[in-house]
Order: C-alpha cells, then structure tokens, then sequence
C-alpha cells in the first residue's frame, strides 16, 4: 500500500456510534477516517447505557482492550437485570429476601410473589455512565482528524465525483464515503431518503421518562440498603410505566428512572415535570415499596423534565450511493430491550469489516449496499420487538395484561434472537456477499 491513495471515509457525528465506528477505521491503513460533531465539543446526552452481552462483543470487535475501556468508564458489571411486578407492591419484596433468583415477579393482588421470568442470568451486562463511555472510545483517536463545529447542511459530487460535504460554517470535505452517526433528528438520514419521505422524521413512541442521577448513599436512604447488597439492575414494572434503579461510576451513583405511558405527545423533546405529574403518572404505584422514593429521587434535581420517548419508522434503506446511515440515525428504537446502543456498536462491526475489504472510490457503492442488506433486517426486527416488549411490560397488551402466566409466555423468548447472536457469522455473511456481487 506505500504511496498508494487512502480512501477517506467522513463520519458524520461524534457520540457514541460515530466514535465506536472511527475506533476501527482508524486502524485500517488504508483508511483516512475523518470525525465532524455538530456541537462545540464531543459530548452525549444521557446519563447511563447498559452494555448486555451482544454489546460486550461487539465492543471486543471494535477496541483491543474492550474490557480494560469499560473498567476505565467505571461500568459496573450487573449480577442480573431483576424485574418485579409492582404497581401496588404488597409483598415483591418477599422474594428479594428470600431468592436469589433473577425474576420478574407479580407484586400486587392474590398472585403478589409469583415468578414471571428470569433474565440475564447468563449473559450479566454491564452499566456505564454514556459521557464516561464516549470519552473512553475518543481518547485513542487523532485529535487533528477530529472536527468539532462542524453542522453538516448538504452534500454534493464534485466534477471528479468526489462527495463535497457542506458545513453550516461554510466549509467543506471531499470524501470517497460518507457514514451519518448524527442521531435521531440529523442530517444524514434526510439525504439518504430524500427529505420528504415518510419516514424521515421521527414519531412519538408513546412513552415519556424522568431521569436523574444521585449519590449511592442518597439511593440507599430513599430505597432501603436491601436493595443494593449486590449491583443488580431493577426495574419495577406495573400499569403503564416502570421504574428502575441501576449502579454506574464504580459504584458511586445511582441512575434512577421513571417511565410512564404519554397519552398526549407532542412535539416538544421535553416537558417540565413535577411532583403532581409523577404522581397522575404513577397512580396506583404509590403505596408500593419504591414509588414514593424513585418520585422523590428523580425530583431532587435542578429543573426535571420529561423526555419523550422518540423512535423512527423503518426506513426502506440505510443507504444511497456513497452515503449510509448508521445508529439512531438509521433505526432510533424504544429502550425497552436495552438495544439502541448495542446494535449501533454491532452496524460499527459490519461497516468496519465492509471497509476492511475495499480500496477504491468505485467499490464504496457495493459495500454500502450489502451493509445495508444484512444490518437492517436485524435491527428494524429488534426496533418492533422492543416496541412490543413495552407494552408488555406496560400492561398495554390486553391480551395479557398483568397476569403472571401470561407476562412470563409472553416475555420469556423476547431477548433470545438479540443475545444469542454471532456477531462474528454476521460479519462473514457480509463480506460474502460484497465478493459475491
């Protein structure tokens, strides 16, 4: 490859999905990867993620030290996921005590302590603070081939067919390829598209969540030290909403969150929120064991807010020419399956083996087009499975309801195809069919 022309590959977007994506294209010699963030400086939104077993392998592909980058973010490894049912609570905390099974149970009624389902029982995740996580996967990149300022507008050919990308600031990058990381409402996705296809902007999902992030000791207080003797994830369950407590930062903080049903979305990506909307949110919740401490706790912040819960339709196709989509900006999903960050880390793994394998302008088309082909089947079958999941979870399905048979037949194969997945297949049948064409 000396003196040979490197193909220059632009990401667009610098969060989570775009830095996972440079990781592994910045080591390919023949690559020149470029990173430009809209914003001032590289920067996510959030508070925490939960990195489940598929993550975790993907994230092996993505990095050589995986292991050591999630311990340097302070991911806290989770000994399960442990969902209770709880909308009135009068004896879930009967089976913490006395089990140390992984379990979603029913909480409330003559059926109050009945098992439903144990999750990640094998496959323990792990959680971590999402700046922590960014910061982790920027530090082993170019500082010069990273461009903050950088709000992409348009995107044309040159006379010699190169992509001429246009930046609000007035400048401009000619690239052989162009990957959109810039999230749920970017740029990108438009251009692949075309702006007025249906399903360019995104939709309400009909959910909306409180976040907020505290001291352990202040968790403890609120919550009961019980329920932080090992670092499980929890998540209480009941009539339209959930609400779940997890360790990050080394064991330091506490993300709490609060989800609830939005009958009345609109627009806004956030609303203020007080005491008397958690409550209206939660009615029937507030007699339970956490109710009245997850409230308390997601208020003791400056300024709460809701934020809805957005996802995108399914896109026809993540790519057009030389241009692809890739993370939220291809497939914005609910969390509900905790996969929208798995599954960005997993279209980082395809593109990166794609680009692993091609070293001209001219064979940018094909690789795009068989990423597409085999990473949007995947991850729009995970977005409507996570959708599903919700209103399973929610009480929202009325053919099952909040009975304990039912939630337990219908939740117990739901993380199977997304867990028991090999990346390492997947990406064979990739580069299959790029040399198949």
């Amino acid at each position: 490859m000396a003196g040979s022309k490197k193909l220059r590959i632009a990401i667009s977007g610098g969060g989570l999905a775009g830095a996972a994506l440079a990781n592994v294209l910045f080591r390919q010699e023949h690559l020149e990867a470029q990173l430009f963030e809209s914003a001032p400086e590289f920067s996510e939104r959030g508070q925490a993620i939960g990195v489940a077993i598929n993550a975790q392998r993907a994230l092996a592909h993505l990095v050589p030290d995986a292991e050591d980058l999630l311990t340097r973010a302070g991911a806290v490894p989770m000994h399960s996921t442990r969902l209770l049912m709880d909308d009135k609570g009068e004896s879930a905390l009967l089976l913490l005590r006395t089990s140390t099974d992984e379990s979603i149970v029913q909480g409330n009624g003559p059926a109050a302590g009945t098992k439903v389902i144990d999750l990640a029982e094998e496959h323990p995740g792990r959680i971590v603070h999402r700046a922590a996580f960014l910061r982790e996967l920027l530090a082993p990149l170019p500082r010069e081939n990273m461009h903050t300022n950088k709000k992409l507008i348009a995107v044309d050919y040159t006379q010699d067919q190169n992509l001429l990308m246009r930046f609000e600031d007035g400048s401009t990058a000619e690239v052989d390829a162009l990957v959109g990381a810039d999230g749920l409402f970017g740029f990108v996705r438009a251009y692949v598209l075309g702006a007025d296809h249906e399903a360019v902007q995104p939709i309400a999902a009909g959910w909306a969540g409180v976040h907020n992030l505290v001291p352990f000791s202040k968790a403890c207080n609120k919550l009961g030290a019980d329920l932080f003797k090992k670092d499980r994830q929890y998540g209480w369950i009941g009539n339209e909403g959930l609400m779940m407590h997890d360790v990050l930062s080394n064991g330091e903080i506490v993300q709490c969150v609060g989800s609830f049903v939005d009958r009345t979305p609109t627009n806004d990506r956030k609303k203020p929120c007080n005491r008397e909307d958690l409550e209206r949110a939660f009615t029937g919740w507030l007699d339970g064991p956490v109710a009245k401490g997850i409230i308390n706790l997601l208020l003791d912040q400056d300024d709460p807010a809701a934020f809805a819960q957005w996802e995108h339709r399914d896109a026809p196709t993540y790519a057009k020419n030389r241009v692809c989509i890739m993370g939220d900006s291809a497939h914005a999903m609910t969390p509900w399956q905790g996969s929208g960050g798995a599954t960005a880390l997993e279209d980082a793994v395809v593109l990166g083996a794609l680009f692993a394998q091609i070293r001209s302008p001219d064979q940018v088309k094909d690789a795009l087009r068989v990423y597409d082909a085999v990473r949007r089947p995947r991850t729009q079958s995970i977005a409507a499975s996570s959708r599903l999941t919700g209103r399973i979870m929610t009480g929202l399905v009325e053919e099952v309801g909040t009975d304990p048979v039912k939630m337990h037949d219908a939740l117990k194969d739901r993380w199977n195809f997304i867990y028991d997945f090999d990346l390492g297949e997947h990406v064979e049948e990739a580069v299959a069919m790029l040399w198949n064409q």
